[in-house]
């Protein structure tokens, strides 16, 4: 395992590492999982109403789309539903991948820094790129001398501010969804060895072996639980800055 996955096969090009790993496999299934599932539901809906999965991924696209696109992206909303559903999707699947019980190869992606890194700028460069054809570079100077501030903070304070905070949109992104991810699948990997190991010990001992057996049951229940609240905030918190980017300048 290196720090970015157990390598599966190792290349390299120009001296630059595209080694495919886990983590690599784990994304391509969860990009296949995300076009399966949407595409299927699409083509499985019916005028009446039948089809439980249909009807299941009908019910959850509903909910991203009165609470996350409609309310803060109001007329916007329809156009970018598209890519914050896909976001949405995609980073459930990538969760629930790390609760398949094979731990030496399947692992949450979003459990990997280097995965959310990437996830969160992304959103974050589609952001600035909203602003700035709504706003014009003009927008930018509305944020960091905010007109709402007092003239000698406006001036002094206020542009570090105001860059400290906008630099740390995609670092929390990123670094809440990695640390709750990789936080839940410790505990449970924890766990997990003490089943083994309980469980190898003298007759008498494994029956204390269903103790951090049952702990690992209830962190599993919790873990997608977890996976969809994840998901769920960061598709709130893209479809928020794109939100305020392509809304009335400061």
């Amino acid at each position: 395992m290196n720090h970015i996955g157990m390598v599966l096969y190792k290349w390299q090009v120009g001296g630059v590492d595209l080694s495919i790993t886990n983590t690599v496999v784990m994304l391509w299934i969860a990009a296949a999982l995300t076009l399966v599932v949407l595409v299927g539901a699409a083509r499985l809906v019916r005028p009446t109403g039948e089809g439980r999965f249909a009807n299941l991924i009908e019910a959850l696209m509903d909910f991203l789309k009165e609470n996350v696109t409609d309310p803060f992206l109001g007329h916007d909303g329809a156009k970018w539903f598209p890519f914050v559903g896909t976001v949405f999707f995609f980073i459930l699947f990538c969760n629930l991948l790390g609760l398949v019980p094979v731990p030496w190869f399947f692992a949450a992606p979003t459990s990997n820094i280097n995965v959310t890194g990437p996830l969160a700028l992304l959103v974050f460069v589609i952001v600035q790129a909203m602003a700035i054809k709504h706003h014009g570079l003009a927008y930018y100077l509305g944020l960091l001398f905010p007109k709402s501030a007092p003239g000698w903070l406006r001036f002094t304070l206020m542009p570090l501010i105001e860059v400290i905070s906008l630099l740390a949109r995609p670092v929390s992104l990123a670094v809440r969804l990695f640390a709750n991810l990789m936080a839940g699948h410790q505990i449970i990997l924890t766990f997990l060895g003490g089943v083994i190991y309980l469980a190898g010990l003298a007759w008498y001992v494994k029956p204390v072996a269903a103790l951090p057996l049952a702990v690992t049951v209830v962190m599993m229940a919790f873990e997608i639980f977890v996976a969809f609240i994840q998901a769920f905030i960061f598709a709130l918190l893209t479809a928020l800055y794109l939100g305020e980017a392509m809304g009335e300048s400061h």
